[in-house]
């Protein structure tokens, strides 16, 4: 009944943060890094037929694993996006939360020609 959260105490009380919040977070972490799309909700995974959630956080105490589930532009290196996108998370959930990241496992679900995510991009913007 109780909703996940990763709490810490701290001189004034307790600080508590939804489950939500740290997926959201680490779903803006990689919106910015060049070759990335994440597989979340909607417009891509919704037109790659994908059903998974892109983005699971599991807290275990006072540390967190995220595991996403990404594509990569076509012409980006796969290795290169995958580890970016485990740095960039790591740091945005460690710097903005201050809570402890274990382990940041990245799933390259598809590879996406560049044609097809300016069309894609284009449809969800209402432009096109």
């Amino acid at each position: 009944m109780a909703e996940p959260r990763w709490e810490t105490p701290q001189p004034l009380g307790v600080v508590a943060v939804r489950q939500e919040v740290l997926s959201a977070i680490a779903a803006r972490a990689i919106a910015g890094i060049e070759g990335v799309r994440s597989l979340r909700g909607g417009g891509i995974i919704g037109l790659l037929g994908g059903g998974e959630e892109g983005i699971q956080i599991t807290i275990r105490g006072d540390v967190v694993d995220v595991e996403l589930r990404i594509a990569v532009v076509l012409g980006y290196s796969v290795h290169s996006v995958a580890q970016a996108v485990q740095r960039r998370v790591r740091e945005d959930l460690e710097g903005m939360v201050g809570i402890t990241v274990g382990r940041v496992d990245v799933h390259v679900r598809h590879v996406i020609p560049p044609e097809e995510i300016l069309m894609l991009e284009g449809g969800e913007d209402g432009e096109g």
